[in-house]
């Protein structure tokens, strides 16, 4: 048994305390004030809060009447403090034993600068003691840990170099803001994720969208810096990230959904969105990775529920309806990667009063505006287990409530428990205790390869072999990976490779013959797989034929242009110019060309390998010529 001297016993009586009585305890001596403020004992101390479920709180933004008498409103940040009593648990609604112990609110005093009032300020997440908030309007950030009274507004992003962003903030995009920590550093980091307008293409129609941009703020350095956004973009598709779920293990979670790089606008019956999708931001590699729901998972439109992230036994799970059903179901992530692209196992089904407003422990959900218009603005507690319902002493109007889970730390926001080093040895031994027991999202999730599957159209030998010419000339000048030349009929498809398989053979005795695709012009984009294309004429019947047949078969809508891509790479507007001129000098008469597709082929795709060299062709077969 180990055995503790006197300051030992000391430290740990430290480091179970509440931080508003560490920060009084400062000043009790030098020793006491450096042993508080020393990064090892901060760790320590946010470890026992997170095991402790005293230290736990719920941080709600809600609205609530001002005057009785009249409509004004007002709303307040409120911690909700709850005790772990399952002795006192009473059916009913008029319960006078709630689970809420006690209701701390408190106002957001504006750093310098900021003028807009506080009740306009939404809280994107909470990770460590620390809430991220935006303002709604103007979009500045804060940073504040309530529990030790500091408050931090953030710069302004500035003009992201050699991009056609405007000079305004990031932050006008605030549904992409995220906020998450980097353990290998022992950074917060704020990530910020915008979509630049769409562009018009006349005389055709359409609008064409370009990848996301995204930037990071470290807390550490007070600075932003642009990162790259590679694997939100597929050769027909991006991703976007929408709504900010949480930051677990390492990760940041958003809901978001995947969309269409062209949409037809005068065709008012077709969708932009395909699908929607769960998006992660590895806090330390800094790279994106998407997975898709659950096939039985329901997603309503945006106005409604349309499901919650949360952790549920030490595991990422999903929350939400069920397809074509009124009650709720659990999903739990089990790994990432495999053949659907991410790996989920229903765990639970179960009904619910009213929809959800946030979990706070495995089998306690919060919810909000009982279905009743005698209850309506109540926010009660539900226990899946007993089934019982408890009335909280809170009022909020649904439409504008929001919540996370809080733990108490005495992380500082403005610097004053920061490392003085980031040598890698020195941060593993001062913040060992922020390791989590069970492996980081990303061991079991991230390092796995996550593939989707496209089938191509593939051009004659020779024409193959007179486009590869031009391919080579560009990647002379400007560099990128060797393509095979290809006209991407269906992409981003995600099912079962038994089921993709036996539908791609299917198309054998469907798309039998060859057909004529026609070079409209030469098009350049932002966007990494189109960068340098053939644009091909969509108004082919049998070109339309041979789509529409692949894309009804896998079930995905793809009512697009079609592009034969001849360079891929990120380029700057100078740059595109200067390829597009390039092609017309390396093949005159390329942007009429006119060639026969030979072959439909199915490929394995990791869009994240920008490199193609783990692109592999999974199968293909002659088309006959007439």
């Amino acid at each position: 048994m180990k055995e503790f001297d006197g300051e030992d016993v000391v430290e740990q009586i430290l480091s179970i305390l509440p931080p508003k009585t560490l920060m009084r305890f400062k000043c009790v001596s030098q020793r006491w004030y450096a042993l508080i403020t020393s990064p090892r004992f901060v760790a320590q101390h946010i470890y026992n809060s997170m095991h402790n479920n005293l230290s736990t709180s719920v941080l709600m933004k809600r609205e609530v009447q001002k005057d009785t008498n009249t409509d004004e409103t007002e709303e307040l940040f409120s911690f909700l403090h709850f005790r772990n009593d399952e002795d006192n648990d009473v059916d009913g609604v008029h319960d006078e034993h709630s689970v809420l112990s006690s209701i701390q609110e408190f106002h957001i005093p504006f750093p310098t600068g900021v003028k807009t009032p506080n009740e306009s300020l939404i809280i994107i997440g909470h990770c460590n003691g620390i809430i991220c908030l935006a303002q709604a309007v103007s979009g500045e950030v804060i940073l504040c840990n309530p529990a030790i009274h500091e408050y931090k507004l953030l710069p302004p992003s500035p003009h992201l170099p050699d991009s056609d962003w405007p000079c305004s903030p990031l932050f006008r995009f605030r549904d992409g803001l995220g906020f998450g920590h980097d353990p290998n550093f022992n950074e917060h980091k704020v990530i910020n994720i915008g979509f630049p307008a769409p562009e018009l293409s006349t005389p055709d129609g359409f609008n064409i969208y370009n990848p996301p941009k995204a930037a990071v703020y470290t807390l550490g350095t007070d600075s932003w810096r642009e990162i790259r956004t590679d694997s939100l973009e597929t050769e027909t598709t991006i991703l976007w990230p929408e709504h900010f779920q949480m930051h677990f293990k390492d990760m940041c979670f958003w809901r978001g959904h995947e969309q269409h790089k062209e949409l037809d606008v005068y065709d008012a019956r077709k969708e932009e969105f395909i699908r929607d999708v769960i998006i992660m931001f590895d806090t330390g590699d800094e790279l994106f990775h998407g997975i898709i729901l659950p096939d039985e998972f329901y997603f309503p439109l945006k106005n409604y529920f349309g499901g919650h992230l949360l952790v549920w036994k030490d595991s990422v799970a999903l929350l939400g309806r069920q397809f074509r059903e009124l009650s709720f179901g659990i999903w739990v992530m089990d790994e990432f990667g495999g053949p659907n692209g991410g790996a989920w196992t229903k765990y639970v089904s179960f009904e619910l009063p009213v929809e959800p407003l946030i979990f706070w422990k495995s089998e306690e959900v919060l919810l909000n505006d009982y279905n009743g218009t005698k209850y309506s603005g109540l926010i009660f507690s539900y226990n899946l287990g007993t089934k019982k319902l408890k009335n909280l002493p809170i009022q909020s109007k649904r439409t504008d409530s929001t919540a996370v889970v809080h733990v108490n730390s005495i992380v500082s926001v403005l610097g004053g428990n920061k490392l003085n080093s980031k040598d890698n040895s020195t941060l593993n031994a001062d913040f060992s205790v922020f390791k989590y027991s069970s492996p980081p999202v990303s061991h079991y999730m991230v390092d796995k390869k996550t593939y989707s599957y496209s089938v191509w159209a593939i051009p004659s030998d020779d024409v193959s072999l007179r486009i590869k010419k031009v391919m080579k000339g560009l990647r002379t000048e400007f560099g990128g990976p060797e393509i095979d030349p290809h006209i991407a009929v269906v992409g981003s498809i995600c099912m079962k490779y038994e089921d993709m398989l036996n539908k791609f053979r299917s198309l054998q005795s469907i798309v039998i013959s060859s057909y004529k695709a026609k070079v409209n012009q030469v098009v350049t984009r932002s966007s990494y797989f189109q960068c340098v294309s053939l644009l091909i004429d969509s108004s082919s019947e049998e070109l339309s034929f041979a789509t529409g047949v692949c894309a009804a078969e896998f079930n995905f809508w793809n009512d697009v242009r079609p592009h034969l891509s001849l360079l891929y790479g990120y380029l700057t507007e100078e740059e595109r110019k200067k390829a597009e001129e390039k092609v017309c000098i390396l093949d005159e008469s390329i942007s009429s060309l006119s060639f026969s597709v030979t072959r439909l082929a199915l490929y394995k795709i990791d869009y994240k390998d920008i490199s193609l060299k783990s692109w592999q062709k999974i199968a293909e077969y002659p088309l006959q010529f007439e």
